[in-house]
């Protein structure tokens, strides 16, 4: 089966990330798994994923924001596109907003959770659609 892109999933929620890791797959897309920001940053650089999709709070409330900021000022990297996924409104009542907080969020979008499965396929096509995906 020939894959529709090679995806990164980085977060600290184990049931989170073999729900998604199967929705996926089961889409055609070849699924990578971190739990928590150092180990994504290892896939990043040993894999180059054409898509990652990073949860914000993991080992301390910003590592989100970290991950994403080395890998937006890293060369080699920048270009991969980073869609959040986040509960943080529901934890701190903040919404960010792409038009507000894009920029120094270093992402290329984000999803609140729970993450609708259909939302979350729509939100990684169009993505992909902007950037080379590896075969």
């Amino acid at each position: 089966m020939k894959h529709k892109g090679k995806i990164l999933l980085v977060d600290d929620d184990l049931d989170f990330l073999e729900m998604h890791q199967i929705v996926l797959e089961n889409d055609g897309y070849e699924v990578l798994t971190a739990a928590d920001a150092r180990e994504g940053m290892d896939k990043v650089q040993v894999e180059m994923p054409d898509l990652i999709i990073l949860d914000l709070m993991m080992e301390k409330h910003d590592s989100g924001f970290s991950f994403s900021k080395k890998i937006k000022s890293n060369p080699l990297f920048k270009e991969i596109p980073i869609l959040m996924v986040t509960s943080v409104a529901n934890t701190t009542g903040y919404r960010f907003s792409m038009e507000e907080d894009g920029y120094w969020m270093k992402i290329d979008d984000f999803l609140e959770k729970p993450v609708n499965h259909d939302v979350l396929i729509s939100k990684i096509k169009e993505l992909l659609s902007g950037k080379k995906v590896k075969k």
